[in-house]
């Protein structure tokens, strides 16, 4: 998204090469992390990504790839991406049932409601997508989509990966804290999780901010620095919280995660303090 945008003479040439070698490390460290994502959901026999969070970015992998992407690269990474995201949602719906014991409506659908999520995120990701480009929202000098000026795709990029890496951020730090166990996440997932959103969001949109002002603007508005903000602060949280639970969970004989004051027994999870 964004490829083919021309900047004005003012912006240094450096700008635009920069920018791609940021974005590049950051989808890197991307890929590294769904991979290290599946990898941990069949070690311990869990599932790492917000049930949520998943079918927010598996529905925008989709509708991204087949309606805005215009150039063979940038289609061949979400293709990738979406083929890493089948090991993690084959995690959700192996394993995804034990974390959820204590919700036994959600245990017994929890595939329909990863299944109903997908198709609503993909209508809602339809929905944004289709009204930018169609009333052709920050069209401007440099921006060009489908080989003419028009919609700014590159800012419509920015806003929906940063709504999803700030639900992403809020809900792994959350999932965390209910679980109280590090089941299907690793030090490695947080960080290329972690690293991936701040080389290639936040100091690639930052980096063009700088140099490109007038067409990055909106990097430094208040409700785009209340989002990422926000998903900073939480993945710089997520790693203290992390150590905590690290080093007071139980690891069962099938290699299941609990939290440190509790059984698995059956189908309920149960105090240490009720069963002594």
């Amino acid at each position: 998204m964004g490829s083919n945008d021309i900047p004005p003479s003012h912006v240094p040439s450096y700008c635009i090469p920069v920018s791609n070698a940021l974005l590049l490390t950051g989808g890197a460290l991307w890929t590294l992390c769904y991979v290290l994502l599946a990898h941990r959901s069949f070690l311990d026999r869990s599932y790492g990504m917000p049930l949520f969070a998943l079918s927010f970015n598996f529905a925008w992998e989709l509708v991204y790839a087949l309606l805005i992407t215009e150039e063979p690269l940038e289609r061949f990474v979400f293709a990738i991406w979406l083929v890493l995201d089948l090991g993690m949602v084959w995690g959700i719906l192996m394993y995804g049932k034990e974390e959820w014991n204590h919700a036994p409506l959600v245990k017994r659908n929890l595939g329909k409601l990863f299944a109903v999520g997908v198709v609503w995120c993909v209508v809602a990701h339809w929905a944004f997508a289709s009204w930018w480009v169609e009333n052709e929202v920050g069209k401007r000098e440099g921006k060009f989509y489908r080989g003419v000026v028009g919609a700014d795709t590159t800012e419509l990029g920015f806003w929906s990966a940063t709504v999803a890496q700030t639900n992403l951020s809020v809900a792994s730090l959350g999932q965390l804290l209910i679980r109280q166990h590090t089941g299907g996440v690793s030090w490695g997932v947080w960080a290329s999780r972690t690293l991936g959103s701040v080389i290639g969001l936040y100091m690639n949109y930052g980096w063009m901010w700088y140099c490109w002002r007038e067409a990055y603007g909106y990097f430094m508005s208040p409700f785009a620095v209340v989002l990422w903000v926000t998903a900073l602060i939480c993945d710089l949280i997520y790693p203290f919280v992390f150590a905590q639970f690290r080093e007071s969970e139980r690891i069962l004989l099938d290699g299941r995660k609990v939290a440190g004051d509790s059984v698995n027994s059956g189908k309920k999870r149960v105090s240490f303090d009720k069963v002594k």
